[in-house]
């Protein structure tokens, strides 16, 4: 069995190793270390590769990474799972997006990659992090969150060929069913899109909202849709669940709050929607209502801002266009 090697993580026999890689320095000279799991099975078969947070206050993709790897018996598995479940360690560490020590070029590790061994920290991350991801990967999940519990939406990269195809199948058998075939023209630097430039079929789920904003039953959910999608790949026994037909859409838009005030939303992620639909009721400061909330598009409801509380040029909504069932 060839040896994995990631970081300090090494596997050359069926289980699972630990370890960490650096992907940085803190200003006082200490390691960046980010956590690094392969499962490895007893026999050959191809690399799942994994991560979340990679913005750092998204901790559901997190809790999922782990919650499968304490339930993963690799006597049964074929291939190797390798997981990378917190990305953005000083990001993390700060409950925030972005990582604080970023000084230059916005700081957004899903706009970095392939990075640079020169370039800002965020990319110097996103160069360690991607560097071992092209060497070993044969596919790609990368977790993300947004704002509500209740956000289940996915894209896959829609490359042209058998990438596109092997990342549509993953799509399929994770199941979300807001799902988009994700133009290979948008998201540059995000880790899916280069990846399947490199061939690499690539899968985004975004489930549940940033901080605390998700369930333990969204958890278990994602991580039984992930064993899914190691049945789908033959990397575990068992018959592979078919979700049925999936809502595709063409791309999505991002409708800017205009005003500030008290909100409450009035429709849920999932929901189909049409121009003009009243998404949420402002109130002003003695409680009394003021105004309305209206989407400028027709759509499927991917994010939804939770209120209470919006400011001017906060995320209103996020709208899947041109939603068909496929």
């Amino acid at each position: 069995m060839q040896e994995i090697k990631i970081g300090s993580a090494v596997s050359n026999a069926a289980g699972i190793a630990k370890g960490h890689l650096k992907v940085g320095d803190l200003p006082d000279g200490r390691p960046v270390d980010i956590p690094v799991l392969i499962g490895r099975g007893a026999a050959d078969g191809p690399t799942l590769w994994l991560h979340g947070c990679v913005h750092g206050n998204e901790y559901c993709g997190t809790f999922i990474i782990q919650e499968l790897f304490r339930n993963l018996d690799t006597s049964e598995l074929t291939g190797t799972v390798v997981a990378l479940p917190i990305l953005n360690l000083t990001a993390f560490r700060r409950k925030q997006r972005m990582s604080p020590f970023e000084g230059y070029g916005g700081g957004d590790l899903n706009r970095c990659f392939p990075g640079k061994p020169d370039g800002s920290l965020t990319e110097q991350m996103a160069h360690a992090i991607y560097s071992e991801l092209k060497q070993h990967a044969d596919y790609l999940i990368d977790f993300h969150t947004a704002m509500t519990t209740d956000v289940r939406w996915a894209l896959y990269a829609n490359a042209e060929g058998p990438v596109g195809d092997k990342a549509e199948g993953i799509a399929r058998a994770f199941g979300f069913n807001s799902t988009l075939p994700a133009p290979m023209d948008i998201l540059g630097g995000s880790a899916m899109m280069t990846a399947a430039r490199d061939g690499i079929p690539g899968y985004i789920v975004e489930a549940g909202g940033k901080g605390p904003a998700f369930d333990p039953e969204l958890v278990l959910d994602g991580c039984e849709r992930l064993r899914n999608v190691l049945r789908h790949l033959g990397m575990l026994p068992g018959a592979v669940t078919d979700h049925g037909p999936l809502t595709y859409f063409s791309n999505f838009a991002w409708v800017m709050s205009t005003r500030g005030g008290l909100f409450q939303r009035q429709v849920a992620c999932g929901d189909r929607i049409e121009a003009g639909t009243v998404l949420g009721q402002y109130y002003d400061l003695y409680g009394a209502p003021d105004g309305e909330a209206r989407s400028p598009h027709a759509g499927v409801v991917l994010a939804i801002h939770p209120g209470p509380v919006m400011s001017n040029g906060e995320t209103l909504i996020h709208i899947g266009l041109d939603p068909r069932e496929v």
